[in-house]
């Protein structure tokens, strides 16, 4: 659920940390709408550099892949860009995740793949052939499908010095999902994707079976074109791909009409053994069988080039990008160790080890982990770079070296306070002295900044009043504080100091501990209104009609059903139903206050053991796992009290 912000608040904040004068450049991640930024961008194919300035319009959400902004274009100098106009509206996508967390978990399933930082953000090269690759087959969609206008349209390519990432910019497309349809014969629809046939008059949700035939017929496109491995953006068997194609709004209510791939830039790496949906497995299956331990983007190049050649008549002016793209992949493929690909030759290819090297530099620049001079001298001096990247290493490694200690010592029966303190400071002091003797090494901002902290007591002040400003905003967007809050907080910087302790805490935690206006609305709301509504006929059917708005709005329900069941809202049944639907709502909250409370007397009652937090917190994941819940066995106990009130079970058997 998106977070509500004040984006205004936000730009104040950051002007307060601009009068600051510090300097460092201020740490963001993200932008609001108003911002206004400004590339270096080189168009996809032909390739001509440009700049552009941009004022965003909004954040439209963000993945593991990156983050999304549709964006106007103020000014354009140099080019031209085909497809690019002052005064238009596009998207742009900059592949860093918005959240640490996103951007954690993706780094760490691409490391454990390719054993190196995630490319698509990092390397421009990377960026760069995978824009070259959507180029191509959007070419192909229009000998496939009639219209190139099936694949989304990516303009140009560019790195983002600010948030440290590379990213594109694409068409905007106006458009939407699918509507949810009421099928009366959804059984049928196993016979259909069989092929079997079905009496067309029985055939309902078109949009649906549209998308699907839209999606299969894209996944075989990409096959035939060399990029099996970008086609599960597209693989309905894994659930979340739907979101991936969109139809546009000028394209009428034909239901297959302007259906429109929309993502080729994907967020996590396939591990062989870490599947995340049902279709992975499948996925991985073929995978292994084309020798693919690890899927991702790679594409198969001498495909491509025969289904070029094959149509060479509607790829003539494209000669020049497909050499861009063969130089661009095999520096890509290069920049990795990637023992799943590269095998043996890691341990004998010295021109292998440079160009991964190499990559690393590129890729610190373009991370601001080091500045243009700091990476000329890494360049220079390989020693250097390896040193450099073994400082990059080191958080990982000390928590990985606390985890062992921790379960070492468990094992042997000798976990103690000395034991965790150990732990601890490997998991804590060790990451934070590395990254900032990186900063040290890397960014001769950051060497004046600190030299400044240490020499100066009024800079120093500023310093930890900047610090505070970059810690608010993200709070604010977070939604860890409210509006009123963080305006409190940026003119007397002291009431942070209760904060910080609950900044450990999730986001809506620390809000309800901190706001208690806040969380009285947010009890209120979970604790009294399902209450009201089972005891309140007059609440109940506003919000049984709120619900057929809202059925209604995503074609949850036709009219004429929604009709019905408003004309029958008095009726007895609907109202037994509703109540019913309110004691669902009222007992939402039981399994967790159960599985806290039995994991809080864990804790208390075995306060010599040192292992009883760790055993709580499995308490509580225990009771998020198991098929009967508390929750369950109230709801199963109400259900039960009317069979026996009524003496009905015939029409509560189901339930």
């Amino acid at each position: 659920m998106a977070v509500e912000y004040s984006a205004d608040l936000c730009r104040e904040l950051a002007e307060g940390f601009a009068r600051r004068q510090m300097l460092r450049p201020m740490r963001i991640g993200r932008y609001d709408a108003g911002d206004r930024l400004r590339y270096e961008i080189t168009s996809v194919a032909p390739a001509r550099t440009a700049t552009v300035a941009l004022e965003v319009e909004r954040f439209v959400g963000g993945g593991f892949a990156g983050q999304v902004y549709r964006v106007r274009v103020e000014s354009l100098d140099g080019g031209p860009i085909e497809g690019l106009d002052v005064g238009g509206s596009y998207a742009l996508k900059i592949l860093i995740p918005p959240t640490g967390f996103a951007r954690k978990f993706r780094n760490a399933i691409y490391l454990a793949g390719f054993q190196g930082p995630f490319s698509l953000q990092c390397n421009p090269d990377a960026a760069r052939a995978g824009a070259l690759w959507q180029k191509f087959i959007r070419r192909a969609a229009g000998i496939r499908f009639g219209s190139e206008r099936a694949v989304v349209d990516v303009l140009a390519t560019l790195v983002d010095r600010r948030l440290g990432s590379c990213g594109e910019l694409s068409e905007w497309i106006d458009g939407r999902n699918w509507q949810f349809e009421v099928d009366d014969h959804i059984n049928l629809r196993r016979q259909w994707r069989r092929g079997r046939a079905v009496p067309p008059e029985l055939l309902t949700a078109p949009e649906y079976r549209a998308k699907r035939e839209f999606m299969a017929e894209i996944v075989r496109l990409f096959h035939d074109v060399g990029a099996p491995e970008l086609a599960r953006q597209y693989e309905w068997s894994t659930c979340k791909s739907q979101p991936n194609v969109l139809k546009r709004r000028d394209a009428g209510d034909d239901p297959a009409a302007g259906l429109t791939a929309v993502d080729f830039r994907a967020g996590l790496a396939l591990l062989a053994m870490l599947p995340m949906s049902p279709g992975d497995f499948v996925l991985i299956g073929k995978g292994l069988a084309r020798g693919a331990l690890v899927q991702f983007d790679r594409g198969n190049l001498g495909k491509l080039e025969s289904f070029i050649d094959a149509h060479s008549e509607h790829f003539a002016d494209m000669r020049g990008a497909l050499a861009e793209l063969k130089t661009a992949e095999a520096t890509y493929r290069r920049s990795l160790p990637d023992v799943s690909h590269h095998h043996v030759r890691l341990l004998y290819s010295g021109g292998l080890w440079l160009g991964i090297l190499d990559a690393q530099v590129t890729g610190w620049e373009v991370r601001n982990i080091a500045d243009p001079r700091a990476a000329r001298r890494l360049r220079s001096n390989r020693l250097l770079t390896v040193l450099f990247a073994l400082l990059g290493a080191a958080p990982a490694l000390a928590v990985t070296a606390a985890v062992g200690v921790l379960a070492a010592s468990w094992l042997t029966g000798r976990l103690s306070a000395v034991t965790w303190g150990l732990a601890a400071a490997l998991a804590l002091a060790v990451p934070a002295l590395a990254r900032f003797a990186r900063r040290l090494w890397g960014r001769d901002d950051y060497c004046r900044h600190y030299e400044k902290v240490l020499t100066s007591a009024a800079y120093f002040r500023r310093a930890v009043g900047a610090r505070l400003v970059e810690k608010l905003i993200g709070w604010h967007r977070t939604g860890r504080v409210g509006a009123a809050q963080a305006e409190r907080m940026a003119r007397q910087p002291w009431r942070m100091l209760g904060h910080l302790p609950l900044s450990i805490l999730p986001a809506g935690l620390h809000r309800m501990l901190a706001d208690p206006r806040w969380a009285a609305e947010k009890l209120q709301y979970v604790f009294v209104r399902p209450v009201r509504l089972y005891f309140n006929a007059a609440a109940r059917e506003t919000w049984l009609r709120d619900m057929l708005a809202e059925g209604r709005r995503k074609h949850m329900l036709s009219e004429e059903d929604a009709e019905q069941i408003e004309s029958r809202i008095k009726e007895p049944y609907i109202q037994k139903y509703l109540k019913s639907l309110a004691v669902h709502v009222c007992t939402l909250p039981v399994t967790q206050i159960v599985s806290v409370t039995i994991a809080a007397i864990w804790v208390l009652t075995h306060p010599d053991r040192p292992t009883a937090w760790a055993e709580g917190l499995a308490i509580i994941a225990l009771f998020q796992v198991i098929p009967i819940s508390p929750g369950s066995l109230v709801r199963g106990f109400y259900v039960l009290y009317l069979v026996i009130r009524e003496r009905n079970f015939k029409d509560y058997n189901i339930a």
